[in-house]
């Protein structure tokens, strides 16, 4: 996703003005490479562009832009923004993520003619058009029962899968064992006497031991069982059970579809704001040197 130049760019750094004025004394004004309603796309943000999309397909990098103004000004005109303090943190993660601190990620800058203040406002715009824009429509998207069902019905196959705790001690303790499920004694409890660990799982059938197996999937949720074998003596706790399609829960199920609810309704908007808005990429938009 980025240039070797400056690995791991994916958002900004904190001003170091002080730091690299110097190193940009120099810079030319920016060239405008492009306008959407009237709010101009500088050279500056098709380099940035450039390094973060991880192409230099200039077309492809200017459309790119062209859609995140779209959709960032989109939300600024409902009073979206993004915090200043999360820019500075996430700046931070930069610097940390290309090995350097932020006057040495400025350096790399500086190679490219570029400034902090470049990469700032260039994230602005790609935070808020890209992860704001998703908090956005989740507010008004909404995942059905019917959502999911007809999603289950896509994907086949249902496969269940229960959460156990598990305890697994030697048979020569069936006694003193033995004795404390009189007593109703809990498995934390069994496990502190034995000086023995539990085990949190996640079983489908045919996972665990045979006799273990059998006494699991025929219990009720939230029973203790018992099994043995020629060595062991295992207790488990059933806690819960869970229907996985395709790999996944039904949770993960429901992620997934509003994931794509919202870039479904992303490409609406974005085609809704192209027919009332006004682009212009000037004619020697692609012919600059990078």
């Amino acid at each position: 996703m980025v240039s070797k130049g400056l690995k791991g760019i994916s958002c900004g750094i904190l001003l170091l003005a002080t730091l690299v004025a110097s190193a940009f004394a120099q810079k030319l004004v920016d060239k405008v490479i492009a306008s959407v309603n009237g709010e101009p796309i500088l050279e500056s943000d098709v380099k940035l562009a450039e390094l973060f999309y991880g192409t230099q397909d200039k077309h492809k990098v200017i459309n790119k832009l062209v859609d995140v103004y779209l959709l960032a000004q989109f939300l600024e005109s409902r009073g979206g923004r993004v915090p200043e303090e999360y820019i500075s943190a996430t700046l931070m993660d930069i610097a940390k993520a290309n090995n350097t601190d932020l006057e040495g990620l400025a350096k790399e800058l500086a190679k490219e003619e570029l400034t902090l203040d470049d990469l700032k406002r260039f994230l602005e715009k790609e935070l808020l058009s890209t992860q704001g824009l998703s908090i956005y429509l989740s507010k008004e998207i909404k995942v059905s029962d019917l959502d999911v069902e007809l999603e289950k019905l896509k994907r086949g196959e249902v496969k269940l899968r229960r959460d156990i705790d598990l305890l697994v001690l030697d048979k020569k303790d069936g006694e003193k064992l033995l004795k404390m499920m009189e007593e109703r004694k809990t498995l934390q409890d069994i496990a502190r006497a034995f000086s023995a660990k539990v085990e949190s799982l996640s079983v489908e059938k045919g996972d665990l031991v045979e006799p273990l197996d059998k006494e699991v999937w025929r219990a009720s949720l939230g029973s203790l069982v018992a099994a043995e074998d020629g060595e062991h003596i295992y207790l488990a706790q059933v806690r819960d059970q869970k229907e996985i399609y395709s790999g996944v829960s039904e949770d993960e199920l429901r992620r997934e579809i509003l994931a794509k609810k919202i870039e479904e309704k992303r490409r609406e908007l974005l085609e809704n704001l192209k027919k009332k808005s006004f682009v212009k990429i000037f004619s020697d938009a692609y012919s600059f040197r990078s």
